[in-house]
């Protein structure tokens, strides 16, 4: 009888060990590939966080003017430079700021109702983009997740440094070439 227990205990221990070295192997060889639980998910950066104001050359009123007509402007291009979403709505604000500034408070509520609708649909824009490149990655569509990672890319170039922003940049080229092999 002890030799059978010996030899149940041996064979647990292999199975152990066993175990252990395929749970080291897929944690050590996790995919470098990008995929949904290899970035930041819930950490991604608010687009529209910094006050703006009024810049101080010249004319207050004009400023505001001249800061609303740049936004409308850009914001008819948002459509084809996610970009331009971003700085329209800084336009606005900085158009609103004026405004205020000199007392102009009808032209301060047009700008400001412009701006709360571009700002919605800039962050819908925004959130639809994460969504897709989740699913993108999830389904390993790399063209899609190419595409997504470029649109987030733009509207978050005014950022600089957040975790996100650099997962981004770091995974675009491992992307890229994932879409490139794929077609």
């Amino acid at each position: 009888m002890t030799g059978l227990t010996q030899h149940r205990r041996m064979g647990l221990v292999a199975l152990l060990a066993v175990l252990l070295f395929v749970a080291l192997g897929s944690w050590l060889g996790a995919p470098s590939t990008p995929g949904p639980r290899n970035h930041p998910l819930d950490d991604y950066p608010d687009l529209f966080v910094e006050p703006v104001a009024c810049p101080h050359r010249r004319d207050v009123l004009s400023n505001g003017r001249r800061s609303e007509e740049l936004a409308r402007l850009r914001a008819d291009r948002y459509e084809y430079d996610p970009q331009d979403g971003v700085r329209a709505v800084h336009r606005y604000l900085e158009a609103e700021s004026c405004y205020r500034a000199e007392g102009y408070v009808r032209g301060a509520h047009r700008v400001h109702r412009a701006m709360v609708a571009l700002t919605i649909r800039v962050n819908t824009d925004y959130a639809a983009a994460r969504l897709n490149l989740l699913n993108a990655l999830e389904r390993e569509r790399w063209a899609a997740a190419l595409s997504e990672i470029r649109r987030l890319l733009l509207l978050t170039d005014h950022i600089g440094r957040h975790e996100y922003v650099e997962w981004l940049r770091k995974n675009i080229g491992r992307v890229a070439a994932k879409a490139s092999a794929e077609s």
